[in-house]
């Protein structure tokens, strides 16, 4: 069931979705400060791996040592190149600039510099790389681009005991998905926290939106989380689902359940899937999307579990990438409409929407928002 009883107003003009100014705002208040998600332990396999991600114009370098994930800024501090332009791949020692060669042990420290002596007199590890703090969530790599604040587990909150059960080690990553959209990020999270366009943009995959009294929202000051019931229709597919399940080795609940904890982190889960996804504000009209799918692997030495979870996998890179692409084509006629400059109206939110709401008024706050704008939302809507 919802929570509201009835419609709610649109909390955030267009100023907030078309604005460099709404959009520093939010960077100063809001993502700057936060820890952000860039992926995950399956994308540092062995020790030694390492990844490279652009975070609000940082290249960072995640590099995995015998002391877990660490995060660098890939910055040479010699001539500033950036240390590799590759990314992924391993090495088991040192990190190894491109350019001159100089390299730096896994806390970052200078190790070796090529004709060293040309460099006097300059004392050994006096130079060395930009670090930055690293957690992790489960299987999830978190990395904060503030030198102080609260750890992961704080900023989390809620979402890192829920992190920790949907993507700890019985779970394996499955499909990765990095891309960009023409759209402001507040449109890509609005977007997943409501059902209400199920029917119309879904017919490949989710096909129907699901009735009142089988949905069920919590909201609270920094999360809110949708949940559904997804029952097979037919005596042969409950039963399949029910064999699928004991070959997983996982107690089927038969929910379809979504997170949003603030400001953009997002986690999902349905039957033997879960998939953790955030953004990334490029500029007012354009977002990073990165969204990490995992499936149960049963017990990998039994046949049944490596023949399912083949299954799964296969399924799994076939329905997420359309579901996306079910998203992101509405997504930029959203950012046009925002843009026209003459609205037909102040907007209007229903019950279905109302986690959207909840959203809203959260950034409204966070951002130096007035109780006066949502008054006049308020009026708007029930005008």
């Amino acid at each position: 069931m919802f929570i509201h009883d009835s419609h709610l107003p649109q909390v955030l003009g267009p100023e907030a979705y078309t604005t460099d100014e709404f959009l520093e705002r939010e960077m100063e208040h809001l993502f700057r400060p936060g820890w952000h998600f860039i992926g995950t332990l399956d994308d540092l396999p062995d020790e030694g791996s390492f990844f490279t991600f652009e975070l609000f114009g940082k290249p960072l370098i995640v590099w995995r040592t015998k002391d877990g994930p660490q995060t660098f800024l890939n910055v040479c501090p010699h001539r500033f190149s950036m240390l590799t332009h590759e990314k992924q791949g391993c090495r088991p020692d040192r990190l190894v600039c491109q350019y001159h060669g100089w390299e730096f042990d896994c806390e970052g420290t200078t190790r070796k510099i090529p004709d060293a002596k040309s460099f006097r007199p300059m004392k050994r590890g006096e130079l060395g790389l930009s670090q930055f703090r690293t957690e992790t969530c489960g299987k999830l790599v978190f990395v904060s681009l503030a030198e102080e604040g609260p750890n992961l587990g704080e900023f989390l909150g809620k979402g890192y005991e829920v992190g920790e059960n949907l993507f700890g080690e019985h779970r394996r990553q499955i499909l990765s998905l990095d891309y960009e959209v023409d759209s402001n990020w507040k449109i890509k999270i609005e977007n997943s926290l409501e059902s209400y366009h199920v029917d119309f943009v879904h017919p490949a995959t989710f096909k129907q939106t699901p009735e009142e009294s089988i949905c069920e929202h919590v909201l609270e000051p920094r999360w809110t989380s949708f949940a559904t019931t997804q029952e097979a229709t037919s005596k042969i597919e409950r039963g399949l689902d029910r064999f699928i399940h004991h070959v997983a080795r996982h107690e089927r609940d038969g929910k379809y359940e979504h997170y949003h904890f603030y400001p953009s982190m997002m986690y999902g889960k349905m039957a033997l899937f879960s998939f953790a996804e955030t953004v990334f504000p490029i500029a007012p009209g354009r977002t990073r999307i990165l969204a990490k799918f995992f499936a149960m692997p049963g017990a990998p030495e039994r046949w049944q579990s490596r023949l399912l979870f083949r299954g799964l996998r296969n399924y799994g890179r076939k329905f997420w990438p359309i579901v996306a692409a079910e998203d992101t084509s509405v997504m930029p006629d959203i950012q046009k409409g925002m843009e026209s400059g003459q609205l037909p109206s102040r907007g209007l939110i229903s019950v279905r929407e109302e986690r959207l709401f909840h959203f809203q008024e959260f950034i409204h706050a966070a951002t130096g928002g007035t109780p006066a704008r949502r008054a006049a939302a308020a009026e708007g809507a029930a005008g």
